[in-house]
């Protein structure tokens, strides 16, 4: 069990962007300090920026998915969304405020866990070593808005549900990040899903990068125009 714990926790690190080449540093985000001003209202539940390992029982629904919680980044996503907000909507120097119902983030190691522990069995710890880390083909951010009532319907014994995915979102089974946004800005509320795959071009996509596309598809919906066409 113990094993396991400590696989999940390495592979979960590495779908985070923590797992990167030495040169390679978390982006920043130079003038931030500009959007201090817009208050962020944080009514999400507790435990949505707190870090939980659903299950690591293999046979478990649950198996191989976690919460992340908000200090693996810096800035936090409700931080960075502040920002992004400040500097998409002018409108917010009057009424700087922000409510923040939901942001929470979910890793979906299900079926690289899996494979690997099947590989264990058949071949041993030398055999997984020498077969390798798998290598996922590049994908696209998908962001869906959805209703605000599926993500409180799901909270509970149903929270490890919302990591799950389709086999048209992710045909290939790769580990996903997969965040949920749910706010009011402007006194419209808005809340989206997004899936973020491995991303061609960013073999070490950091958490916050992930955070920084899904926010921006979020900030789109807002503005009534594609999400598809925000994050590149």
């Amino acid at each position: 069990m113990r094993a396991i714990k400590s696989l999940l926790a390495l592979t979960a690190l590495a779908l985070t962007g923590c797992a990167t080449g030495p040169t390679t540093t978390p982006p920043t985000f130079p003038g931030i300090e500009q959007s201090d001003k817009i208050t962020i209202e944080d009514l999400r539940p507790k435990s949505e920026s707190e870090k939980e390992i659903f299950s690591l029982m293999i046979t478990s629904s649950a198996y191989a998915i976690y919460r992340i919680a908000d200090e693996a980044t810096a800035p936090t996503g409700p931080r960075l969304l502040a920002h992004r907000a400040y500097e998409s909507f002018p409108e917010l120097a009057d009424q700087p405020n922000i409510k923040v119902r939901h942001f929470v983030t979910y890793a979906n190691l299900q079926s690289q866990l899996r494979k690997g522990v099947a590989l264990g069995m058949l071949t041993g710890p030398i055999g997984v070593a020498l077969i390798g880390p798998p290598t996922y083909p590049a994908s696209e951010v998908v962001t869906t808005p959805v209703e605000s009532a599926l993500i409180e319907k799901t909270a509970g014994d149903e929270e490890h549900t919302r990591a799950y995915f389709t086999e048209q979102e992710n045909p290939s089974k790769s580990p996903v990040n997969v965040i949920y946004i749910d706010t009011e800005i402007l006194g419209k509320r808005v809340a989206s899903r997004c899936l973020v795959p491995p991303v061609a071009g960013k073999p070490n996509l950091f958490l916050v990068e992930a955070f920084d596309m899904c926010i921006a598809n979020h900030l789109a919906i807002h503005r009534n125009t594609s999400p598809a066409t925000a994050a590149k």
